[in-house]
């Protein structure tokens, strides 16, 4: 730190603050030197510098936090909960301060990269890592020790919500087929019951337009032979209650699915009542392969339930309801549907069973009961 006069007779102090080189320039050399010493002294102090107490909040307690205060009150909790689980792995050990925004991108990439997670399934988890450190920086922030979101930082990658694949004529009948071709093992008259599950799974999503998850779902109890309709709770969306139309063949191909002693879920999930639920990848692979079908994913069954039920004249709002658009707020204003109108709108699904049944249909045995373990 030092003292210089100016040609134009000014005093310049100068000093380094921060790693750089600082000045003032005062009238009067007085004046200098006291400026001088208040610098001095702020350095001596260590007052120059904005130095921030670092609170040592550690990521494992704030994901215990977050998952007692929100994350277990959601109804995707199940869901939720292995997704914080895999934060806690990653990041857990580390202090809350540390998770900048090159921390959250790592892990971010880590999950469509080692992990091998799809764009969308990497979506939700980065929603979760994007709620809890908002906790984190606004209403814990004393305790924390930030103040801003790093997750904001972060550029992710998501799916096209646009995206309109459906199947064809030509696609739903060698996807029946390819459905048709393994429900007995191969060179025996035994059932493939893996197959048979994924079978009817598939046929219930492409005719009804259903979720997965709803499908995994369905109770013996949701089926209405006499109305012709299946009863929908979907636990990811609010709870609510819906309906949808079930052909007669649907109504026939779940009566001959074989019941599972002990279990009201039609698809009871293989690893007991408390496991999530049972996912169809490989298998669902293997048919579109079996199928030559290219670019389709599970999801896309309901798209093509959708895509025929527009093409065949059917109307928008009817079919908000049928799908269970509850994020479509001008469906809000209308009605709900009476039952007896939404099972008249099974003529779409009616027209997708006769496209597949071009090709001749496999008989299937009567409806038996099976005790699996």
């Amino acid at each position: 730190m030092s003292v210089h006069k100016k040609a134009d007779g000014l005093f310049e102090v100068r000093w380094r603050e921060g790693g750089r080189q600082k000045s003032v320039r005062v009238r009067s050399f007085d004046v200098a030197k006291k400026v001088q010493h208040k610098k001095l002294t702020n350095r001596d102090e260590n007052r120059h510098l904005d130095v921030k107490k670092e609170i040592n909040y550690k990521m494992s307690d704030l994901i215990d936090r977050y998952w007692t205060h929100y994350g277990s009150k959601k109804a995707s909790a199940d869901r939720e909960k292995s997704i914080v689980e895999g934060i806690r792995s990653e990041l857990g050990r580390k202090f809350v301060r540390e998770v900048d925004g090159i921390a959250v991108q790592h892990w971010y990439e880590n999950l469509t990269g080692k992990r091998g997670l799809a764009d969308n399934t990497a979506v939700r988890h980065f929603n979760v890592m994007h709620h809890m450190m908002e906790k984190a920086s606004t209403i814990w922030a004393p305790e924390t020790g930030i103040d801003r979101n790093p997750a904001s930082l972060i550029e992710v990658r998501r799916p096209d919500d646009t995206r309109e694949r459906y199947l064809s004529e030509e696609e739903l009948q060698r996807m029946k087929t390819a459905l048709d071709e393994r429900i007995l093992r191969k060179g025996t008259k035994d059932p493939n019951q893996t197959n048979r599950r994924m079978r009817l799974i598939v046929l219930i999503a492409v005719s009804t337009g259903m979720r997965s998850a709803e499908i995994h779902r369905l109770r013996w109890t949701d089926v209405r032979y006499g109305e012709r309709l299946l009863a929908v709770r979907a636990k990811l969306k609010k709870g609510k209650e819906r309906f949808v139309p079930m052909t007669s063949e649907l109504a026939e191909e779940i009566r001959r699915y074989p019941t599972v002693i002990g279990q009201d879920r039609i698809f009871p999930p293989k690893g007991g009542p408390a496991s999530k639920r049972q996912r169809l990848e490989g298998s669902f692979e293997d048919l579109l392969e079996r199928a030559n079908i290219h670019d389709f994913w599970f999801h896309d069954l309901r798209h093509t339930f959708a895509s025929w039920y527009m093409m065949n004249g059917g109307d928008l709002y009817e079919l908000a309801k049928l799908m269970g658009h509850a994020n479509i707020k001008m469906t809000e204003r209308y009605a709900k549907l009476g039952r007896a109108h939404i099972s008249k709108t099974g003529n779409t699904a009616k027209v997708i069973w006769t496209m597949m049944d071009k090709n001749e249909p496999v008989q299937e045995e009567a409806r038996e009961t099976a005790n699996i373990a």
